[in-house]
């Protein structure tokens, strides 16, 4: 599997001076899926945004390291942080309706996203943008791009979001709970989707979720979460079958399942 594409190595987080990550240490080795577990206010999604640079103004990194291939995140700044975002770690957003511009349409926002790394031509972004539709098994790809965000369902606007995550085949994606808000049917369409980019691209995952089945269907390794901790982390089956602590024990029974009498 070659040389790690994410290594965390004791990784401290605070937010206005107070601790949310404490001592988090994971690598995650190409075309690897990671899934991240744990309840509410675990430090699930302050690991990514950590691992991307967007803790905003409020966050910072204040121990350890976060390393992306050869380079060490935490010491990056300004126009080099940005020019690893898109064309090397990609995200796709818990909302994606929400995280884009409500009046301008997907085509116009992703060709502007694309233009801040790429100098190419508005027909050569939309083919590509097709050809990923086409991959998805979306058939109506033109529709889409001249929409607005709040003319396409939840379901559909997280599907845009994976396409423009993904349009400069970043290496390394990143998932922040993309399917919470969506029904189970549309759930299954966006976790299939990407995996497809995982078989196509060779795309490394690290995938935030609450739901135990995203993570059992498509990861290998799980971590679990815990009040700014990690308290568990292996193999998927080795995790999910033989949890070694107690939280993990009790997160995977709180999981809903419904027999038939």
């Amino acid at each position: 599997m070659g040389q790690p594409i994410l290594s965390v190595e004791h990784l401290q987080v605070c937010y206005t001076g107070k601790p949310v990550l404490e001592d988090v240490s994971l690598t995650l080795l190409p075309g690897q899926i990671l899934g991240i577990v744990g309840e509410s206010g675990s430090g699930k999604s302050t690991l990514i945004r950590a691992a991307m640079g967007l803790l905003g103004s409020d966050g910072a990194v204040t121990g350890g390291s976060i390393r992306y291939k050869d380079k060490n995140v935490t010491e990056l700044k300004g126009e080099e942080l940005r020019k690893l975002r898109g064309p090397q770690m990609g995200m796709v957003f818990q909302n994606t309706g929400a995280s884009l511009c409500p009046i301008r349409t997907i085509g116009d926002q992703l060709y502007e996203a694309v233009l801040q790394h790429e100098k190419v031509s508005r027909q050569e972004i939309k083919e590509r943008a097709m050809d990923l539709f086409d991959k998805m098994k979306l058939a109506d790809g033109e529709r889409i791009l001249n929409s607005y965000p709040f003319e396409l369902s939840g379901g559909m606007n997280q599907r845009v979001g994976i396409m423009m995550a993904m349009i400069l085949h970043p290496d390394l994606l990143f998932a922040d709970e993309p399917t919470s808000a969506l029904d189970v049917t549309v759930q299954a369409q966006v976790v299939r989707e990407m995996m497809k980019m995982r078989e196509l691209f060779g795309t490394t995952i690290a995938i935030v979720t609450h739901n135990i089945g995203v993570v059992e269907y498509m990861a290998d390794k799980v971590a679990v979460m815990y009040q700014g901790r990690l308290v568990e982390y292996g193999d998927t089956d080795a995790v999910m079958h033989h949890p070694q602590k107690e939280y993990t024990r009790r997160l995977i029974n709180a999981v809903l399942r419904i027999h038939r009498g």
